[in-house]
């Protein structure tokens, strides 16, 4: 039974991290406002890096009490890669990318540390590694 919700949690993060990155946030960018639609994508963002870490932690902890054997030496890099991707692109990054973008918004040039544009490339390649990593989960739990 462990193994199959490990498996289920996987593919569930893993499919909703290409579903999001590569369909639904496009999509808003192509149909709303720039305005509208980044705020619809900071909050699917926020709940699949939310529902990302719990699916890693519950993945970590149900092949801890089985014995190290659920998922395998590399599905454990993997998950642990991908939740630190996730603290670091999300709840690292996107606090920086909003204070850049309310000085801009103010007319204060941020620092460099603070550049939107930036950031939002770190973020983007760090979401792009984390999907790939998902794959490798996948198919680790094969």
């Amino acid at each position: 039974m462990s193994k199959v919700l490990v498996r289920v949690l996987a593919a569930l993060w893993v499919g909703a991290l290409w579903c999001v990155g590569v369909l639904v946030a496009p999509m808003l960018f192509a149909t709303l406002s720039p305005a509208d639609a980044g705020m619809m994508v900071g909050k699917l963002f926020f709940g699949l890096a939310s529902f990302g870490l719990v699916a890693a932690v519950l993945m970590l902890l149900l092949d801890r009490l089985g014995g190290g054997e659920l998922l395998g030496r590399a599905g454990r890099l993997a998950a642990m890669l991908m939740a630190v991707g996730v603290g670091v692109g999300y709840f690292g990054l996107k606090p920086l990318m909003d204070h850049g973008r309310v000085l801009l918004a103010a007319g204060i040039t941020p620092p460099p540390w603070a550049d939107f544009g930036l950031l939002h490339g770190v973020s983007s390649l760090i979401y792009f590694l984390v999907a790939l990593l998902g794959l490798r989960l996948v198919a680790v739990l094969r």
